[in-house]
């Protein structure tokens, strides 16, 4: 790992470093009542019949639940890289007073790196004021004051929208990464790199992202990319060009295969963007673009390196409440973007470039224009 800024970093214990959930699965299905942890759409197993979520719940209280953990393959690794660079890593884990001793016991015996002042036992993550939180519950997500909240991907968020996130410890690593190296002046262009490329636009929603790409790709230079999408096409057909739309069966058997670039979940359908697709586009001599969300752009930069950059969109935050709330959407969907939108702002500072969309959109194009080279 690169050596940055020094930043402080918490960690969450149970399924991100070490497994729990899937611990009590495993004890449940010994007992004679088989349980996936894949099947564990919800935190707390809520997707779950009452009786057998409470009795999933109970397997935490139980003495000698915990003496089953250990470290995840590459969660010690992990924490010695972020170590080595210089960081403070602090392990936070909510843990019932009963039980704090037991965990003490553990992060000492498996992380010996960890100084015991760094090592904070409780569930008020809502006070850990750090620059990285990674956190599997979507609720300490939402309430941590971090500069930079990631979610650890796992069956019962793969669905949350609008976080940071990050599937695999290498993930988490790039973008630590990416935080603490101080930037440069200007950002790595496509020309120097050599075409073809790829620009990955990032902002929140109604930051004109999705405008602007599409006011790049009437230049015959650009060819914007065609996700891949479990969801079903609109009946007049107005989407074909934005889509490529596959079974869930297709769709998990192109992730297994490895032939996707990123994938996400929204509103319960998947998406992803396919190394076919982009490298299609290449292959007639295009640069290839697509508004992305930063999890999108990260794993993009990841797959291509200096052919890729990324693009932050910045408009002003008055501007963009005034366009989320004129949207034709439910009311649900409009809290839960301006809940994120803080958040979302954050991702500047992770992108390679930062264009302004608070004039006007011939402005911004001319700012990306810079970038091609």
């Amino acid at each position: 790992m690169k050596k940055g800024r020094k930043l402080t970093i918490a960690l969450d214990w149970d399924n991100v470093l070490a497994p729990c959930t899937e611990l009590a699965c495993q004890a449940m299905t010994e007992r004679g009542v088989s349980v996936d942890v894949n099947d564990v759409t919800m935190y707390s197993f809520r997707n779950f019949p009452e009786e057998l979520a409470n009795g999933l719940m109970a397997m935490f209280r139980e003495p000698g639940f915990y003496d089953r953990q250990g470290l995840y393959p590459g969660a010690a690794e992990m924490v010695d890289e972020l170590l080595d660079a210089g960081h403070e890593v602090i392990i936070a884990s909510a843990m019932p007073p009963e039980q704090m001793g037991i965990r003490g016991s553990q992060i000492r015996a498996l992380l010996p790196g960890i100084k015991e002042s760094d090592v904070m036992l409780g569930s008020r993550k809502d006070l850990l004021h750090v620059d990285f939180l990674l956190d599997d519950a979507e609720s300490n997500i939402l309430q941590s004051p971090a500069k930079y909240p990631v979610i650890f991907t796992c069956p019962w968020n793969r669905s949350a929208e609008g976080f940071l996130r990050a599937g695999s410890y290498g993930e988490f690593i790039r973008l630590v990464e990416a935080v603490s190296l101080a930037p440069a002046a200007d950002g790595p262009k496509l020309g120097a790199a050599g075409h073809p490329g790829m620009i990955c636009l990032v902002g929140p929603s109604a930051s004109g992202k999705s405008f602007i790409c599409d006011e790049l790709v009437r230049d015959p230079r650009f060819r914007k990319v065609r996700a891949l999408t479990t969801r079903p096409p609109r009946t007049d057909g107005s989407d074909a060009e934005e889509y490529r739309f596959v079974s869930q069966r297709d769709f998990d058997a192109a992730l297994d295969a490895g032939v996707l670039v990123e994938h996400t979940v929204y509103a319960g359908h998947c998406y992803a963007i396919s190394k076919e697709e982009v490298e299609s586009i290449w292959a007639e001599g295009r640069i290839a673009i697509k508004p992305v969300d930063i999890h999108g752009a990260m794993a993009c930069k990841a797959a291509y390196g200096e052919q890729c950059v990324s693009v932050f969109v910045r408009r002003s935050k008055e501007e963009i409440i005034a366009a989320l709330l004129e949207r034709d959407i439910p009311n649900e969907e409009k809290a839960r973007r301006l809940m994120s939108l803080d958040q979302e702002m954050e991702n500047e500072r992770l992108c390679d470039w930062t264009v302004s969309n608070n004039g006007s959109l011939d402005h911004a194009i001319r700012q990306i224009m810079r970038i091609v080279g």
